[in-house]
């Protein structure tokens, strides 16, 4: 039998330069979201006369979901995996996590006032959402 070699991995150059690719990324995700997609998203949200609430939950959650939303439809239709799901599965189950988490921490000390009715309404389409897959 031979002998088996560790696998190579990456040096402390190139970990240096994908951490400082990474970081840089993260920052021009960030640069481009203010100033292009929030403002673009406003100005659709007042031509088409929403509200904020409404504006959040369709325009926002739209944008914010389209790299899913392509990755899926990659993955369905030119590479025919399975990808896409288990994309958006587990992008949403994250995404609730992390707004929940979000939404204590924020009101820490405070109390956390929900409009009943808009409460209502993203649980039963969420619902609606899961049931439907």
């Amino acid at each position: 039998m031979g002998e088996e070699s560790e696998p190579e991995t990456a040096s402390i150059g190139m970990w240096i330069f994908l951490i400082c690719a990474a970081l840089t990324s993260f920052w021009a995700q960030a640069t481009v979201t203010e100033e292009r997609f929030v403002p673009t998203l406003n100005v659709v949200a007042k031509y088409l006369k929403m509200s904020d609430d409404v504006a959040g939950a369709t325009l926002m959650a739209a944008g914010a979901s389209s790299p899913e939303l392509f990755s899926a439809f990659v993955a369905l239709f030119i590479t025919h995996t399975t990808l896409g799901m288990g994309t958006i599965i587990g992008s949403e189950v994250f995404n609730q996590l992390i707004i929940c988490a979000g939404s204590v921490g924020e009101a820490a000390g405070n109390k956390l006032h929900l409009n009943k009715k808009i409460l209502f309404r993203e649980i039963g389409s969420y619902t609606i959402a899961i049931l439907l897959l």
